[in-house]
């Protein structure tokens, strides 16, 4: 009867093991971090610091200034290259009334430059004075060649003036009139020339100007997102800094977090995007408080790796979770349950599942297979 009774409690063991189900789990070991991550907030250029704004663990707001850079130097290039600006515009004024033949004006931006526009507005008055007057003279030298040929014309009639003399006049009045034609083309060629140069020699300066203000804003480094200050490398007033150099670390507020976990290789084969997790967070105990919901979001699509203080390095797949925290307790007479950067969580990411049978006979099958292999 004994044996009957085991045999059917096998048989009932058997039948149930094939039937029931077990979750299949990867484990991963992560931390909870902002879903913006960590800002590294570096220098874009070299500089001495002047101020620290700021302290590690202090709260900022986007675009509070953090720490600032030494600006003497930029502040006078920024001077400089603004006086070439209007300098140049000035100039270029001048050139555009003088080729258009227009009233000279003006933009609005140069008001504070008075002596660039004075003297751009006596050379434009003297330049076309200098051209009229040049124009006039040989005008009226034309005119009087034109008459002196008009006078001798009816001499050639009764012979009293050769025909040569007659043309020797003609040609005077033509090349007189020639000249005038080409002083104003030599004249409109030289603003040509000069207007190319200037508009040249602007553009560069322009440019010129546009990289000093960007230096000049880049020396005042501000909080690129909300959150709380970490990791402030710089401590000293008057220590260099170089370009590309961190110079602190933001951690973001207001940001949704997930939890960001390492797979090894050998688990990462059934991970997916979307797929369940079951997270438990090690400032929370699983026993009283629960596990909180996840899903997978994020699957790093190659290896990353760490090198660890003592030489060693570590190898892994990133895998993100976004997680929900309504499915744990909250625990009377304890702190709420309040995630917070930089936790430690333990994530279990449901793969598949599979029937307690194959799971008993997997290290059976797993054994007579490798030993028929065997020579």
């Amino acid at each position: 009867m004994i044996i009957v009774t085991i045999a059917l409690l096998l048989v009932g063991f058997i039948v149930w093991a094939q039937w029931a189900e077990l979750d299949q789990v990867t484990r991963a070991q992560g931390r909870v971090v902002p879903f913006a991550r960590v800002q590294v907030v570096q220098s874009e250029q070299d500089g001495a610091i002047t101020q620290i704004a700021v302290r590690e663990g202090e709260q900022v707001k986007e675009g509070q200034l953090l720490v600032a850079l030494d600006t003497v130097q930029l502040e006078a290039g920024v001077r400089e290259a603004r006086v070439k600006v209007a300098a140049l515009e000035s100039r270029m004024a001048r050139i555009n009334a003088e080729l258009f033949d227009r009233p000279l004006t003006f933009p609005a931006s140069l008001n504070e430059y008075g002596e660039f526009t004075s003297n751009q507005r006596q050379l434009f008055e003297r330049r076309r004075a200098a051209l009229q007057a040049e124009v006039s003279t040989l005008r009226n030298l034309a005119d009087l060649q034109q008459q002196e040929l008009d006078l001798n014309m009816p001499l050639l009639e009764t012979g009293d003036v050769a025909r040569s003399e007659i043309i020797r006049m003609q040609r005077q009045v033509v090349e007189t009139r020639g000249r005038i034609s080409n002083i104003r083309s030599q004249y409109i060629r030289d603003l040509q020339a000069e207007f190319t140069q200037t508009e040249e020699e602007l553009a560069a300066t322009r440019e010129q100007l546009a990289r000093t203000e960007d230096s000049l804003r880049a020396a005042s480094i501000t909080a690129p997102v909300d959150g709380i200050v970490k990791n402030v490398r710089f401590t000293t007033i008057g220590g260099v800094v170089r370009a590309g150099e961190e110079v602190l670390q933001i951690v973001p507020v207001g940001e949704k977090l997930i939890v960001e976990s390492r797979v090894p290789p050998r688990d990462i084969a059934f991970v997916k995007t979307g797929q369940s997790a079951r997270v438990n967070f090690d400032a929370y105990d699983s026993a009283i408080y629960g596990s909180a919901d996840g899903t997978v979001v994020f699957v790093s699509p190659d290896t990353l790796t760490e090198q660890a203080q003592d030489g060693s390095s570590e190898t892994y797949y990133r895998v993100n979770l976004e997680v929900d925290t309504a499915t744990m307790r909250e625990v009377a007479g304890r702190e709420l349950i309040n995630l917070q950067p930089g936790m430690t969580a333990t994530a279990e990411i449901l793969t598949g599942k599979s029937t307690v049978w194959s799971y008993l006979t997997k290290p059976i099958l797993k054994t007579v297979d490798s030993s028929m292999e065997e020579r």
